[in-house]
């Protein structure tokens, strides 16, 4: 059972890790584009660089060995962010398409989140069974 949860652990945080790296490079890569997104849903051209810092510090700490503290509020903002990104497509009225990468993420990140909790917590009370 521990290398079904360990297989499945690393493939979704490897799918989660290669997104967040692709999202925030892209907000350095193609900051006009980006840039006019953030204004079309409504947010500030300054959080940019933020997020986009934000997006490569989550992915380093994914994958590298942190303390379970840091990986915990890791997994939550990329919950939020990807959420919020969800929603903000959304309320303007955007075609589903353009949320889609936001769906991937949330699944992602919620699948990821309860093969580590497997992992680094195998005797939890709140652990989820099968």
């Amino acid at each position: 059972m521990t290398k079904k949860n360990k297989l499945i652990f690393r493939i979704t945080t490897t799918f989660l890790a290669l997104l967040y790296l692709g999202g925030g490079a892209r907000y350095f890569i193609e900051y006009d584009i980006i840039s006019d997104i953030f204004a079309d849903l409504g947010y500030p051209r300054y959080l940019q660089p933020y997020m986009g810092a934000s997006k490569l510090m989550a992915t380093a700490i994914l994958l590298a060995p942190v303390p379970k503290w840091l990986k915990e509020f890791t997994y939550s903002g990329i919950f939020i962010n990807a959420s919020l990104a969800f929603l903000a497509h959304m309320m303007v009225d955007e075609p589903f398409s353009a949320a889609i990468p936001a769906v991937i993420a949330i699944s992602l990140v919620i699948i990821s989140r309860i093969y580590w909790g497997k992992l680094e917590y195998p005797k939890s009370p709140f652990k989820i069974s099968n």
